[in-house]
C-alpha cells in the first residue's frame, strides 16, 4: 500500500489534535494531514474527504 499523506484515517488526525490540545482549525488539520506540505489548493475530491467542520463551505 502506498503512503499518501492526504489519505488515511482522518479521524485519527482529529483525535491527535484533541489529545495534544492543538486548536481544531482547518489550517492545523491540513498541516498535520499533509505533514507540513499542504498544497495551495485541494481538489474537490480531497476537499470532500475532509471532516465536515474543516471543509470550505461553498454557497
Amino acid at each position: 500500500m502506498a503512503s499518501n499523506p492526504q489519505h488515511g484515517n482522518k479521524d485519527g488526525i482529529k483525535e491527535m489534535m484533541v489529545k495534544f490540545n492543538i486548536p481544531l482549525t482547518r489550517e492545523n488539520y491540513l498541516d498535520l494531514a499533509y505533514m507540513g506540505d499542504v498544497p495551495e489548493e485541494l481538489s474537490a475530491e480531497e476537499e470532500a474527504e475532509l471532516p465536515e467542520e474543516f471543509q470550505i463551505q461553498q454557497e
